[in-house]
């Protein structure tokens, strides 16, 4: 069944004639920077340390934080399918997005729970949440970390709110 308008392989593009489906197969992904440099912004200034990037589990996290076992996704609420409320339906070929967006979501459940069998602790943070409330997302990610509540976190000087 083709869902996209088109044939891909035949079509031409103005860069160096290359047919539309090469030309997509060479973009690489540069990840959700924005949303990332926030969260590494974040956890800097709250002087966590003991996280990776480009750490290679199924999946791809965003964050890992070996000793801890905790593997952080930071989603973008677009492709990962987000329902708050920011009406991010897409108007054109909106079936074929619908696909690849379910697609996306059952893919995540999948790497969530083969991550949580083989032991790691899983966080995923929506991108508009991150957007919004910066240090709740934080104060997650600490939570996990201290395996603790937010008041006892508060007692120790875990977080600053």
């Amino acid at each position: 069944m083709k869902t996209w308008p088109g044939n891909a392989s035949l079509e031409k593009t103005r860069f160096g004639g290359l047919s539309r489906s090469l030309l997509m197969s060479r973009i690489r992904s540069q990840r959700n920077q924005t949303t990332e440099l926030k969260l590494i912004a974040l956890l800097r200034n709250a002087k966590i340390h003991g996280w990776r990037r480009n750490y290679p589990l199924p999946g791809k996290p965003d964050f890992v934080f070996l000793n801890a076992k905790l593997a952080v996704f930071v989603d973008g609420c677009f492709w990962h399918g987000h329902d708050c409320g920011r009406n991010l339906t897409p108007k054109r070929n909106a079936a074929a997005w619908r696909s690849k967006i379910n697609g996306n979501q059952r893919r995540d459940r999948r790497n969530g729970r083969f991550l949580r069998a083989t032991g790691w602790r899983v966080c995923r943070i929506w991108e508009c949440t991150l957007a919004k409330k910066p240090h709740a997302c934080l104060q997650r990610i600490v939570r996990i970390l201290n395996g603790s509540s937010p008041l006892t976190m508060r007692a120790k000087g875990g977080i600053k709110t």
